[in-house]
């Protein structure tokens, strides 16, 4: 008796231990379930259900993008293709006086819609604007746009919301497209409380910048005109109504990338034709001190990449910063960052990054937060490379890891790279800061890789929703993360001093 107690103490004691150290392990399918968490378990979610119904079949709610710089905003939504030619104005008082008619470009989209784009010029710094635009001919109650000073300056940070990655944890004796409805209903329910709790926590942000894969379905290359599984998806995207008011630069991942939709919903400056892909190219835009570089890393054209950020800088040379988004988390710390596809990629990128002075790389991909030191000089060992394909089988079990396995992930580990080892403050950095942002939305959430590389900092994983609130001014960037349960803190305040 004595001993069979004494094997259930130990048992008991083990599922503690593994319970409390989730940080380090969470398994491959986990995801945040809308109604177990605090907003689902209040009225909030019944009142969600209803709105759902009324918006789910029509994604033509108004998409803000950055203009090129802080003096202008981007503007795309849908109209349906039976609707009389949209019109979109702008005042700066709500009842619309004097307001200004801006020019709008309409084109065909997926079946039954039309993309319709505008660009709003010449805006002062802390003003109230207000925006309507035409839905069958009547005009829509204004909806308020206020610019901030951009001299200094907050934005967030999200990853990867991937609206619609939980329809792998959503029963199975529904039909496919009753999955995909209760998966987008549940991932949009926890993008909107993740857009609150970035209000809440700053209301004065001037934009938020998305890591990429805003939505999970694609076409893969089919017919984008008939194409519009997404569509369902894109509503729930959108449907934040504080995403009516906040531009966002999104970022092309891997699952926008082969669809035409992406380019349909969002209107982003700059467009290169650089990097380009089904989806879009790499853009660029200004704001205030700042200048950041959107590289649609699905493209594998280096020297299209290469050029792109060369001709941006040339035109911004008196930037202070300089920050590039890519979906790709190079220097993660997550099990797809290791893999041979995104090590070639990081070996192929990094130089360019390196040579033309970019300060932070913001990724996402990898459904899990790192935060990296301050690197610099990594180089390729061709020797220690293993197919994509072995690399697969080590880590899903089919092969048994062994020496050939372990000179690979020691040959990435690339701790000469790092330059800098303070833990909060960074002064006069040489290199480069890569941030890979965690799920936006919990739709979907991946393992941390097995060991914390030697070019991590910091790294986290509780199967919570993150975001990150950045503040820059001409002489620091600092990056604050916190988690959406709670809003607490998920890692050290970080900054960079120049």
């Amino acid at each position: 008796m004595k001993r069979r107690n004494y094997l259930i103490s130990i048992i008991i004691a083990v599922m503690i231990i593994t319970s409390s150290t989730n940080v380090f392990a969470v398994d491959n399918n986990s995801w945040t379930d809308a109604t177990k968490t605090s907003q689902g378990q209040s009225e909030k979610w019944s009142e969600w259900c209803d709105k759902w119904e009324k918006i789910k079949n029509s994604p033509t709610q108004m998409s803000l993008s950055p203009g090129s710089d802080e003096t202008q905003l981007n503007f795309a939504w849908y109209s349906k293709t039976c609707e009389i030619k949209p019109n979109l104005k702008i005042s700066d008082n709500p009842e619309m006086k004097n307001s200004t008619a801006l020019q709008v470009t309409t084109t065909n989209a997926t079946e039954g819609f039309k993309s319709n784009k505008a660009t709003a010029t010449d805006l002062k710094p802390n003003t109230r604007y207000y925006y309507s635009y035409t839905i069958n001919g009547k005009w829509t109650k204004p909806t308020l746009y206020q610019t901030k000073n951009s001299k200094r300056y907050s934005f967030a940070f999200v990853g990867d919301p991937q609206i619609g990655a939980s329809w792998r944890c959503m029963p199975k004796d529904l039909s496919e497209d009753e999955i995909q409805d209760r998966a987008v209903r549940n991932d949009s329910f926890n993008w909107n409380n993740t857009i609150e709790s970035i209000i809440k926590r700053d209301c004065n942000i001037s934009f938020i910048i998305s890591s990429g894969d805003q939505i999970q379905s694609r076409d893969k290359g089919k017919s984008n005109a008939l194409y519009n599984k997404n569509e369902i998806e894109y509503s729930g995207y959108l449907s934040p109504s504080l995403l009516k008011s906040m531009p966002v630069a999104t970022t092309i991942g891997n699952h926008d990338s082969p669809s035409g939709n992406y380019s349909y919903h969002f209107n982003t400056p700059n467009q290169s034709g650089l990097g380009q892909t089904t989806a879009g190219s790499d853009y660029y835009y200004r704001y205030g001190n700042t200048l950041f570089i959107i590289l649609n890393s699905n493209s594998k054209k280096f020297s299209e990449h290469k050029e792109f950020i060369e001709n941006a800088i040339k035109l911004n040379e008196d930037a202070t910063w300089r920050v590039v988004s890519m979906h790709h988390d190079i220097y993660g710390s997550g099990e797809h960052s290791s893999s041979p596809k995104l090590t070639r990629m990081r070996y192929k990128i990094v130089p360019i990054l390196e040579a033309n002075n970019i300060d932070v790389v913001l990724t996402g991909h990898d459904h899990i937060y790192s935060r990296s030191y301050i690197l610099k000089g990594a180089k390729l060992d061709e020797s220690s490379m293993i197919t994509e394909k072995d690399y697969e089988k080590y880590t899903n079990g089919e092969k048994e890891k062994n020496e050939q396995y372990e000179n690979y992930m020691r040959s990435i580990e690339n701790d000469y790279a790092v330059t800098n080892k303070s833990f909060m403050v960074v002064k006069k950095p040489k290199g480069v800061l890569y941030l890979t942002a965690d799920s936006s939305t919990g739709s979907k959430y991946y393992n941390l890789s097995e060991k914390q590389e030697a070019y991590i900092a910091s790294r986290w994983q509780e199967s919570v929703p993150t975001y990150s609130i950045i503040d820059v001014t001409n002489k620091t960037f600092t990056i604050n993360t916190y988690r959406t349960d709670n809003n607490k803190k998920i890692d050290s305040s970080f900054t960079i001093k120049k």
